[in-house]
């Protein structure tokens, strides 16, 4: 049963990952019939339109091929890196973005800790979590780091409308999504979560989320420490 289990878990996966790659060939050809009929007939909004959802189309694509590599893969290919060097170009990155938007980021000092990571994927998932906060945050986002035992933790907290109690998990499955306050607001595909809860957990970390009780949701992501 055990085996049978497995191979259907295998199996979904490996054609979640075949269709991925199939669309990729006819959004190829949509995005350059739209070139041709904007060279030919001029910008439109119409044209805009369709560049617009194509490069969402793209975008979900390449997550989906992202998540469905993270669940079939084993071992990750993993450097030794500090935690400053490795994140804080990603958090300079989201707080360049949050100030287009009237909002802030702060964040504490990172500690002295070195980590064996996959730095592309270890990037990605607190890029998820940040871009995620700075879409709800009203005003700010805090992050914290800290030492937890052999434990780096990193507490990204917004001032947001928070989550539900009874979907903090929920909120990590692929496409999930909570209504109202947190439905789809800017063109995300709802694989954000999934991919850094699956990222984190590949490393032997884990994520968590609750809400703060002045309101906002904290995510907090926990990596083993090299």
């Amino acid at each position: 049963m055990v085996t049978a289990l497995n191979q259907m878990v295998t199996g979904q996966q490996q054609l979640v990952s075949d269709i991925s790659h199939e669309l990729r060939s006819p959004l190829t050809r949509l995005q350059m019939a739209r070139a041709l009929a904007e060279r030919e007939l001029g910008h439109s909004d119409s044209l805009a339109r369709i560049e617009r959802e194509a490069g969402q189309l793209e975008a979900l694509i390449a997550e989906l091929l992202t998540l469905s590599k993270l669940q079939a893969q084993g071992q990750l290919e993993r450097a030794s890196i500090s935690a400053d060097v490795l994140w804080q170009s990603v958090v300079d990155d989201a707080s360049f973005e949050a100030n287009q938007q009237g909002k802030s980021i702060t964040i504490t000092p990172w500690p002295s800790v070195t980590l064996s990571v996959n730095s592309r994927l270890a990037c990605s998932a607190l890029e998820n979590v940040l871009r995620n906060a700075i879409r709800y945050a009203h005003l700010g986002i805090d992050i914290t780091t800290f030492i937890d035992d052999t434990m780096l933790v990193i507490q990204v907290a917004d001032d947001g409308p928070g989550v539900p109690e009874s979907m903090l998990t929920d909120i990590f499955r692929p496409f999930y999504r909570v209504s109202a306050a947190r439905e789809r607001q800017s063109g995300g595909s709802g694989l954000g979560l999934a991919i850094t809860a699956q990222a984190v957990q590949q490393h032997g970390g884990q994520v968590l989320a609750h809400n703060r009780p002045q309101g906002g949701l904290v995510v907090t992501l926990r990596w083993p420490v090299h």
